[in-house]
């Protein structure tokens, strides 16, 4: 076995999620760190993704705002873990070993990111009206 790096590059990655990514609380506490990719495991922080282990890997294509982005929705007989990366970043290009299907999809929202954004929303609203019409 080679221990040498094919890749590396930054991510953030959830277990949270286990279809379609969506805006939720997984993805604002997720795991942020380094992704590598070795010639038999993929490294992220504590999590080893041997890759005997890995039964599917699909990566969604998606867009956050106007910047596209991808997420690498890993599959094994555990766990389900998802990995977003940046527009310049390309790991399926290091996972060549596998048939990585590809879906473009659209971000949904999450019970728990409508209610943080309404949250969000009345927060500034008061700060203006506070700050404003005093």
């Amino acid at each position: 076995m080679n221990n040498d790096i094919l890749y590396k590059c930054m991510t953030k990655g959830t277990t949270g999620e286990d279809s379609h990514p969506k805006y939720s609380q997984n993805w604002m506490f997720a795991r942020r760190g380094f992704f590598l990719i070795y010639s038999d495991k993929i490294i992220c922080g504590d999590w080893i993704i041997h890759f005997k282990n890995i039964k599917r890997i699909i990566k969604y294509k998606t867009r956050q705002m106007f910047i596209p982005f991808t997420v690498l929705h890993i599959i094994t007989d555990d766990l389900s873990y998802q990995f977003g990366f940046n527009p310049w970043a390309y790991p399926e290009k290091h996972l060549t070993v596998f048939n990585i299907e590809e879906q473009t999809v659209r971000l949904k929202y999450s019970k728990f990111s409508i209610i943080y954004r309404i949250i969000l929303l009345i927060g500034i609203i008061l700060y203006f009206i506070i700050k404003y019409f005093k």
